[in-house]
């Protein structure tokens, strides 16, 4: 939040663990008062304090804890009040930093519904007026400056009303237990923990996924076995792996956003907190974790590096308890270990033998996946530097997508029929790049200051907002092919490789960059553009014509509504659109 009052901390600020700080935030959710061990009773809530870029419960986000008396704890009416924290203390709490209250600890509370519109707010801001607030015992007074911030930041916030409820809903129903913090040694198949751990190894795949192996030195017996080459040599297949051996090390599937947060933040060695991991089977039955896109806040990023200092020296005392085992082990089984029998050498070497053939299969297979994939990228023409998730999905023609069959349905009643505005649905589809809006490149990144660009300005910063017009890969002769407008916004375009958005007028590198990126997808789509406006035409060009030379590729289509207002075209209030997601430029 810009323009905090003296005296006020911005919440992604709030690092130092045992500062004092206070704060203006607006409630995403709230818990149940509960008896603590003490006196006191607790109340946990949670608060965001800027939604310049649109996400909710992301950095700018932290959790609260008051411990007061069952009469003095504040009267939160719910999601959306405003709130001023003074004199909050700073405490590690399961991965993040929270505030937690002491006796000093002062709470407004600004119920939502008496927090007036921008168009009646003069009076408040000019501080003649005061606006409705709740108090603990003992808080002061908000100044002017308090005030108007209250009133910024409900104003800021009001365009994600609507993600700040759903977040509430959404964390109403986690605090009923269907998640837990855990070890490794505890983990089951088919639930969801909360793990804190250290990375071991991390890798990339080109479909944007990251796995991540980590570990917190406990031991599960369906983790897969990692032959300690200083006790049982001969079962060693992996000769890179250099610990930790045994069955300590849990891999976790990272998909997006959590994949691109990692690639840009985390590297071996770091401690991390891994929030609502889903513990399944991996292909070869083995535990395995995997964190997917939380479809209710698709920007929720979950993966967050430990900064709790306790729990980082517990890991590290395992990992000291774990060395000196295995150092001791290793002693035994050099000096004093007695010989094994002829039946369990035989038995070893067994299993050793149909390890190798399974992983001899294993490879072998992956193979022929790949040069059947090759093979068919060259016989179709597909461009493969262009790259969608979800491979094993069943690609949609741009026809299917456009007469969507979901879009019909029945009233559960008396089953009358009726036309939905829009499908929340994904689609895979191959396609090729046949027009793009605006004609020109410089004008493909916008400012959020540009109230012709949103209509509620942010803190000034760019981001990227273009058209492509598709067609289908293969269009039969003699036809009229089907053609979708298809939205590329600054999530998509930065999945797609783009670098951050910039004023392209102002900075040729950036956009040279994107013109190479482009080319990679769209081939001499721009060339050609230019070339026919220069002569009063534009694309798309008319069937038949062959001069645009470009190859189709695979995306991902997101379907989705937008409101508007009501009109005889749109009358749910929904305008139906598709854009463009989880699909990448590989260079």
């Amino acid at each position: 939040m810009s323009g905090l009052p003296v005296g006020f901390t911005a919440v992604k600020d709030c690092r130092t663990e045992g500062a004092v700080v206070s704060l203006i935030g607006v409630i995403l959710s709230v818990q149940e008062p509960r008896r603590s061990r003490g006196p006191d009773w607790i109340l946990n809530f949670s608060i965001q304090d800027d939604f310049s870029a649109g996400s909710v419960g992301g950095s700018s986000s932290m959790g609260c804890r008051v411990f007061k008396p069952e009469a003095h704890l504040p009267e939160i009416t719910g999601a959306g009040d405003v709130v001023i924290l003074r004199n909050f203390k700073l405490n590690p709490w399961q991965g993040r930093m929270d505030c937690v209250s002491d006796w000093k600890s002062g709470i407004l509370v600004f119920p939502a519904n008496k927090i007036p519109v921008p168009e009646l707010s003069q009076a408040y801001l000019l501080g003649t007026q005061r606006l409705p607030y709740n108090a603990t015992p003992g808080a002061k007074e908000p100044t002017t400056q308090e005030q108007k911030a209250v009133l910024q930041l409900a104003h800021s916030s009001s365009g994600s009303a609507k993600d700040v409820q759903q977040h509430a809903a959404i964390t109403s129903t986690s605090t009923t237990g269907r998640r837990k913090e855990a070890l490794i040694k505890d983990l089951t198949f088919g639930k969801f923990y909360d793990i804190k751990a250290q990375v071991v190894n991390i890798y990339y795949s080109n479909s944007g996924i990251v796995e991540l192996k980590v570990t917190d030195y406990t031991a599960n017996k369906d983790l897969h076995l990692y032959a300690d080459p200083e006790r049982d040599p001969d079962l060693v297949f992996k000769r890179e792996w250099r610990g930790p051996f045994g069955q300590v090390t849990l891999d976790v599937r990272l998909y997006e956003p959590h994949a691109a947060w990692a690639r840009q933040n985390l590297s071996t060695g770091d401690f991390v907190y891994l929030r609502n991991v889903h513990i399944r089977a991996s292909p070869t039955n083995m535990l395995e974790g995997a964190m997917h896109e939380d479809r209710q806040i698709p920007h929720q990023v979950d993966v967050r590096k430990l900064s709790h200092q306790s729990a980082i020296k517990e890991i590290n005392e395992r990992r000291e308890s774990y060395e000196q085992q295995r150092s001791n082990r290793g002693t035994v089984h050099l000096a004093n270990a007695p010989k094994k029998s002829s039946a369990k050498a035989s038995a070893r070497k067994k299993q050793e033998k149909r390890e190798r053939q399974r992983l001899q299969k294993e490879a072998e297979q992956k193979e022929l996946e790949d040069n059947q994939e090759k093979w068919e990228a060259k016989r179709s023409g597909v461009n493969m530097n262009v790259r969608a998730s979800f491979p094993d999905m069943q690609r949609s023609t741009l026809s299917e997508i456009i007469n969507n069959p979901h879009l019909q349905a029945k009233t559960s009643t008396k089953y009358n029929s009726f036309t939905l505005p829009f499908v929340n649905c994904r689609h895979r589809s191959r396609v090729r790049v046949v027009d793009f809006y605006p004609p020109e490149l410089e004008y493909f990144s916008h400012s959020a200051d540009d109230s012709g660009w949103t209509p509620r300005p942010k803190a000034r910063r760019w981001e990227w907002g273009f058209v492509l017009l598709l067609e289908d890969a293969n269009v039969p002769r003699d036809t009229v092919p089907e053609q979708l407008r298809l939205i590329v916004n600054n999530d998509a375009a930065q999945y797609l490789g783009l670098p951050n958005a910039r004023d392209l007028k102002a900075e040729p590198r950036v956009l040279n960059e994107l013109r190479e990126m482009l080319f990679i997808m769209w081939g001499n789509l721009e060339e050609l553009k230019s070339d026919l406006r220069a002569r009063g035409q534009d694309l798309p060009l008319p069937p038949g014509d062959n001069r645009l030379d470009n190859k189709p590729f695979d995306c991902v289509i997101e379907e989705y509504g937008l409101e508007c207002p009501v009109t005889d075209d749109d009358p749910f209030g929904y305008q139906r659109l598709h854009k463009l997601a989880l699909t990448k430029i590989m260079r």
